[in-house]
């Protein structure tokens, strides 16, 4: 019965006797009767902090068999939706799909996308029927658990997909085959031939007459024309395993047939640059198109309460999850010292990932949603300096079990690193947020001690290093602390460094800057250059430091600017895929690229490019931002290598996106939030390691943009507020589950009373600002009870006083005057 149709009509007869054959096969000789389900709700949990509430059910199979499975519904029902039947792998659980743990993240990111998601438990290896097949029970149990949510109220029944991975994918491959109303199905991690299955597999995979009459891509073919997405890692084991090689092979097969319908489109095989994992870059926008996007992700409504209330779902969303990695990592807190670890089993302090990736993130989510508890988040400063401290104010890694340093000596590389690292990862965000504090002068001590023990012999004088991560990252402290303090001494040192690029590095080596540059033999160690954070810091510290010549050194600005001009020509020339975004890594002196994937901090080096552009005058860096945000909305921009490179990629997009209204770039935004919010476990870690922090980051700084900058005090997770702007009046809902009295607090332009920059130029580590109100302005505010107060700047900021009654809605407007 191989798949040989030459038309649709021969297909289509093809199919359904395919059907009838697998059913009898499987399933002890026909399709089996469909009893009454009579479903049981064993327990309810509800999820506020995350919109949905999960229900584990059994419902009845057969007249002899129930099935076990996890529902996750939404809390909040917004019309019909659709549901997605999501399959587990050998070894897992329904409950394990649902909870997104194990290899079964893709279950949390359903439900994050507003699905309803089934999750039934597959049998292991003991059949009940003798009669059946094991697979057959599997899939009967599967097909059941389907009719179980075509039932349920919020769902669409003409709405329904089916996922999974491993075994989960040979599942999802045999329901979508065998049941009609599956609009979309995505089989991940086991895409094979029966050939293939016999070198190695465990045997549950076969039944008595399957290989008679078929290979799997033929029951794939069963599938056609609808949507189908296979997907194979490119890392997956061979032999056995499910080598790529071989599901081409098969994946050859099934387009045939999708050929045959005149829908070869439909047909898409993904090879991931992972192992035996699910992806879903190529799933996740046939299944929103075939679904329709849920909310609070369809924007399509035109009224604007309901769009406003969604943006505040969004908001409120982000937020928690930001609370989340606060709660979780602060129960990590060693007792005597009360510092956290640098990874769940690595009990030691970083100060270049501890202080710099995490610390900042607790405290700013503290500042934005529990203020209270900001000040024992900032007792850790002078807990880590006492303890840290090595040589004067450069910290080193220190062990929270031992309490002592974690290297028997101390390494001046090493330090400085780990102090330029805190300064610039840490410090600066919360300088950029709060302003002047204990973080700015824990800064200034670190960056002083840099350039008094300097180690970097130059013809410009000392430097901290001679690579382009570590002097980017001072460039740019030095940067905004000759703006925030006024001292010359941070433009002179600088300068040093600035001086060392323009007139040595770049000249030398064709513009492009070398990661490690030999700065007595002037040349290169290391002839690269990362696009990534790990040396594309150079691009944004070279970028202010032009600023800041420009407002305090005029004559060292002319001369930067050939140099930096080039620079930026060569990258754009050199480094750039065609849609727009970074190479990985290329050849410094050459340009030509050594890796061309797409690092996740994207944004960052662009950022650069566009405060170098503005300060020339010229346009080369918005045009570089607008092709790249256009390009945006692609399946492997929704694709990236775990929940720290989301985060990454996504606050490189805010940033630009502050500056650039592109609306590709915003959609692109609402397409891969729900992916990065589905990354994090129930009790708030996300990865276990000090990147959960910038997942926080991240976080607040979506939930930032859509609330445009305005906060609550006190902050609730029953509590939604959505803004958008029309001109320059900003429209506010707020809507509370609970009730709630407390204050709405706006933003100010803080790059200028923080930091005193002169302009707002895109940069790292900023928090950036939409809607600011002006201290010496005055504005009107209107809510839609009727209420007009006449109030100052300073009073927005400080905070203007409302009430809610649980589920009431208020609209409010203000106006400047």
């Amino acid at each position: 019965m191989r798949f040989h149709a030459s038309d649709r009509a021969e297909a289509e007869a093809w199919q359904k006797m395919a059907r009838e054959k697998l059913l009898e096969l499987m399933m002890g000789g026909a399709e089996p009767a469909r009893v009454p389900l009579e479903a049981k709700i064993l327990r309810r949990i509800a999820s506020p902090l995350n919109g949905f509430v999960l229900e584990e059910t059994t419902i009845q199979a057969l007249p002899d068999r129930r099935v076990h499975l996890w529902v996750a519904r939404p809390a909040v029902s917004h019309g019909k939706i659709g549901a997605v039947l999501a399959l587990h792998g050998h070894g897992g659980s329904g409950e394990e799909v649902v909870r997104g743990l194990s290899l079964y993240g893709y279950g949390k990111t359903l439900i994050e996308m507003g699905y309803v998601v089934i999750a039934p438990d597959i049998g292991s290896h003991e059949r009940q029927h003798s009669n059946w097949s094991l697979m057959g029970e599997r899939v009967w149990d599967a097909l059941r658990s389907l009719d179980y949510a075509a039932t349920l109220p919020e769902v669409d029944p003409e709405r329904l997909a089916v996922a999974g991975l491993s075994l989960g994918g040979e599942t999802a491959m045999y329901v979508a085959a065998l049941d009609i109303r599956v609009k979309t199905a995505c089989s991940s991690g086991w895409l094979t031939t029966i050939e293939n299955m016999r070198n190695g597999h465990c045997p549950c995979w076969n039944f008595e007459g399957l290989a008679e009459h078929f290979d799997f891509s033929d029951v794939f073919a069963c599938i056609a024309p609808r949507p189908l997405v296979c997907e194979i890692g490119a890392k997956e084991r061979a032999p056995g395993g499910f080598p790529v090689a071989i599901a081409r092979e098969a994946f050859t097969q099934i387009e045939s047939a999708y050929r045959v319908f005149h829908a070869e489109s439909n047909a898409v095989l993904t090879v991931h640059q992972a192992g035996h994992v699910f992806n879903g870059r190529d799933f996740w926008p046939r299944l929103q198109s075939e679904l329709g996007q849920a909310w609070p992700w369809n924007s399509e409504s035109s009224d604007q309460t309901a769009e406003l209330l969604r943006r505040g779902e969004i908001a409120r969303r982000n937020f928690c999850r930001a609370v989340g990695v606060f709660d979780g990592w602060w129960r990590t807190r060693d007792p005597e010292t009360g510092l956290y670890p640098r990874r769940l089993d690595q009990p030691v302090w970083a100060p270049n990932d501890n202080a710099a990736d995490m610390l900042p993130f607790l405290a700013l989510t503290a500042f934005y949603t529990t203020a209270d508890r900001l000040p024992e988040v900032l007792a850790i400063i002078p807990k880590e300096r006492a303890l840290t401290d090595r040589v004067g104010p450069l910290p080193d890694w220190f062990g929270l079990t031992n309490h002592a340093f974690v290297y028997p000596s101390a390494d001046m590389r090493r330090l400085i690193f780990c102090a330029a690292e805190y300064a610039k990862d840490g410090c600066l965000p919360m300088t950029e947020a709060m302003g002047r504090g204990p973080w700015v002068d824990r800064m200034i001590e670190m960056t002083d001690a840099v350039f008094e023990h300097a180690p970097v012999s130059s013809d410009f004088g000392k430097l901290p290093v001679d690579d382009t991560e570590v002097n980017g990252e001072i460039l740019q402290v030095l940067s905004r602390l000759y703006f925030l303090t006024d001292d010359p001494k941070y433009l002179r040192w600088a300068e040093r460094i600035g001086d060392a690029y323009c007139f040595e590095v770049l000249p030398a080596n064709q513009f492009i800057p070398a990661q490690r540059w030999d700065f007595t033999q002037h040349r290169p160690i290391q002839d690269e250059f990362s696009l990534n954070d790990h040396g594309n810091e150079i691009v944004g510290g070279l970028s202010e430091l032009f600023v800041a010549t420009a407002n305090g050194d005029r004559p060292k600005f002319e001369r930067y600017r050939e140099p930096l001009l080039k620079m930026a020509q060569r990258l754009l020339e050199k480094a750039r895929h065609d849609d727009g975004l970074w190479f990985e890594r290329v050849r410094a002196s050459t340009g030509e690229p050594i890796d061309r994937g797409v690092p996740d901090t994207w944004g960052y080096a662009l950022a650069g490019l566009v405060t170098l552009s503005d300060q020339m005058g010229a346009s080369f860096g918005s045009n570089a931002v607008e092709k790249a945000l256009l390009h945006l909305p692609q399946p492997q921009y929704l694709d990236w290598n775990g929940a720290d490179s989301y985060a990454d990629s996504i606050e490189g997009a805010l940033v630009l996106l502050n500056r650039f209204a592109e609306p590709a770039g915003f959609q692109w935004l609402e397409n891969i939030l729900p992916i990065f919010l589905g990354k994090q476990r129930d009790d708030g870690i996300v990865e276990g390691w000090y990147g959960d922090g910038n997942y926080a980051r991240t976080a607040l700084m979506a939930a930032l943009y859509y609330t445009q900058g305005v906060r609550c005090r006190p902050w609730n997770a029953a509590l939604r507020l959505g803004a958008a702007r029309e001109g320059d009046r900003l429209i506010l809902q707020l809507q509370s589950d609970a009730a709630w009295n407390g204050n709405i607090m706006f933003d100010q332009p803080r790059h200028r009373l923080f930091l005193h920059l002169p302009t707002n130029y895109p940069r790292l580590n900023e928090f950036p600002e939409w809607f600011t109100v002006q201290p010496a302005a005055r504005y009107t505010v209107k809510s839609s009870r009727g209420e007009i107060r006449e109030l100052t700047g300073p009073e927005l900021i400080a905070g203007v006083g409302f009430q809610l009654d649980p589920g009431e809605s208020v609209r409010i407007q203000i106006v400047k005057k």
